[in-house]
């Protein structure tokens, strides 16, 4: 019987197996022609062939996107089948594989982590990174990397004792002096950029408004706070990551529409005046 945990992998293996057929697909036909010629025909049947036998029997497309998709879904499915083998860690599963008469001793339930999250939207900025700039791949490396040493040292911290309250603090006195100056460091940069991709994306008169908007909606939450002493601190944490999440979407949505076109009228009227006088100078000396 395949368990819940297993079903996850599975169907995360599966999803992932049929986006880099997708990927595939359209990137074979945008490198050969277009997308519709590609599929119209007898030609769907072709442009399948290469992306379901991994490339033996036809093209694939981009090749760094499509091994990362396939990767991923392999990677997916053999998680799935170690945890059917394990039974989700469940106890009585795994003393019976041992030969015991009584179940191991299980860990507390522990408290709901957001780095599985952050991992996510890591992988996310990382696959539009591959398809619109490295800035925003490398971006997304880094976030995936940071949430899952994170997730991995609050994993083993977890489990460190038996007690939440020691194992709290344990991942406290370890990752709190890393923590604290690298998170500020990181998300002030990453708000940076992401206002520079929304004010380089919006025409000259917009991005005017869009840095009055932005510095009036900071100036006014950050009043509200101050005023307010008595709120939680759960509740100030979820707005400021709320308002920093949409900022970094924004800045995400304008990096893939690209930078606007600027104009140089100016600078080649003077360049052209510049090489008219030149001109006139060279023909009145040779006469």
């Amino acid at each position: 019987m395949i368990t819940r945990g297993s079903k996850i992998f599975f169907t995360m293996a599966l999803a992932a197996f049929a986006a880099a057929l997708a990927y595939g697909v359209v990137t074979n036909g945008l490198a050969s022609g277009g997308v519709t010629d590609a599929l119209s025909g007898d030609g769907a049947l072709n442009a399948l062939i290469g992306p379901i036998t991994l490339g033996w029997k036809g093209g694939v497309g981009d090749h760094l996107g499509y091994a990362v998709l396939m990767g991923f879904a392999v990677c997916c499915a053999a998680a799935g089948f170690v945890t059917t083998a394990f039974r989700d860690g469940d106890p009585e599963a795994i003393a019976e594989l041992a030969d015991a008469a009584d179940a191991p001793p299980i860990a507390a339930a522990t408290e709901l982590t957001p780095w599985p999250l952050v991992a996510a939207f890591g992988a996310a900025i990382l696959t539009l990174g591959l398809a619109t700039s490295s800035t925003l791949f490398i971006v997304g490396v880094v976030i995936s990397v940071i949430a899952l040493l994170e997730w991995t040292i609050t994993a083993w911290a977890d489990a460190a004792t038996g007690d939440p309250e020691v194992n709290r603090i344990i991942r406290s006195r370890l990752m709190h002096p890393i923590e604290l100056p690298v998170a500020g460091v990181a998300g002030v940069g990453i708000v940076a950029f992401s206002i520079s991709r929304i004010f380089l994306t919006a025409s000259k008169d917009g991005a005017v408004i869009v840095a009055a908007i932005l510095g009036l909606t900071f100036l006014v939450v950050a009043v509200i706070l101050s005023k307010a002493p008595e709120l939680k601190r759960g509740l100030v944490l979820g707005v400021i990551l709320a308002g920093g999440l949409l900022v970094i979407g924004l800045g995400v949505a304008s990096a893939i529409r690209g930078e606007r076109k600027v104009e140089h009228h100016e600078a080649d009227a003077e360049h052209a005046s510049v090489d008219s006088a030149g001109a006139l100078s060279v023909g009145e000396t040779s006469s």
